[in-house]
């Protein structure tokens, strides 16, 4: 396979706009054997550089601290090229960029990388999924390869290309459409709970937003919401998802500004370290409220 292609160009070579950002690495080959005292010195980098970006990231509402979380897991993937926790913890910070992004050129860009990124852990923690992948296997099938270890890697996947088609417009979403949703339903199925649900709160926007031809409807997108509400009820991002998709499908103005106000209501509740996406739900459920009259 040419490395420097996403496997989900395999989809169609038409779709290379909305495809050109998430390329394929093969994972490093083994470096050779270290001294004892350069692999404990190796180590402690390593270390520190993921404790640096930890710390960074919990302020991530910050951008330059975002970024520096970003370059310090880039510190620790350059110490352990084939480890595939720096890589995850570099595809969630870029994907949270991607996600905080208000110019739609800064959004493909971080959501590209946070692609790149998902790819090299899954790589890691699934061989058969790379084989697949490698051997030219449809990105859709290759998806069922993935086993639980996985899951986040692969969801991270899902979401950063189809977030990155979605900046290029429609053309570009049908054309990662079937790779998309088989990933993430794959997730779904080995872990719905990654990202506060996140699996059923991608599942339920992309569905709203396709045909039913296309695997896409209003019961369909339903279900997932139902589902995502059930397992996060205090999750603001997967209210403002079906406000924007499925309220807006169905064109339900109650249902959607009950949903964007239960988002701006007062109170800091839910988790506390999802507090910086908090504050991404609260600036869209206003930028949507604003919007409401061309919307219904």
């Amino acid at each position: 396979m040419n490395a420097s292609r996403t496997p989900l160009a395999a989809l169609a070579a038409a779709a290379a706009v909305a495809l050109a950002g998430p390329a394929c690495r093969r994972a490093a080959e083994a470096p050779p054997p270290a001294s004892p005292d350069a692999a404990r010195a190796a180590a402690e980098r390593y270390e520190q550089a993921l404790a640096e970006g930890d710390r960074a990231y919990a302020d991530r509402d910050e951008p330059a601290r975002l970024a520096e979380a970003i370059a310090a897991y880039g510190r620790a993937a350059t110490v352990r090229p084939r480890d595939p926790g720096p890589e995850l913890r570099i595809a969630r910070a870029e994907a949270f960029a991607g996600l905080a992004a208000e110019d739609p050129a800064r959004a493909r860009q971080a959501w590209d990388a946070s692609a790149r990124a998902a790819e090299r852990a899954l790589r890691a923690l699934s061989p058969a999924w790379a084989q697949a992948i490698d051997q030219g296997d449809d990105p859709a099938a290759a998806a069922a390869r993935v086993e639980a270890p996985g899951a986040e890697a692969l969801y991270w996947l899902a979401l950063g290309s189809m977030r990155s088609a979605q900046t290029s417009g429609y053309a570009a979403v049908l054309a990662v459409k079937d790779a998309t949703l088989a990933m993430m339903s794959r997730t779904a199925a080995l872990d719905e709970r990654v990202d506060a649900a996140g699996p059923h709160r991608a599942l339920g926007a992309w569905r709203a937003a396709l045909p039913v031809a296309a695997g896409g409807g209003a019961a369909a997108a339903r279900a997932h919401f139902d589902r995502a509400r059930a397992l996060f009820p205090a999750e603001p991002l997967a209210r403002v998802a079906e406000a924007e998709t499925y309220a807006v499908l169905v064109q339900d103005r109650a249902l959607f500004e009950r949903l964007l106000g239960e988002v701006l209501a007062p109170g800091d509740g839910g988790d506390p370290d999802r507090a910086p996406e908090r504050g991404v739900a609260r600036r869209r459920a206003k930028a949507l409220l604003e919007r409401a009259g061309r919307l219904f």
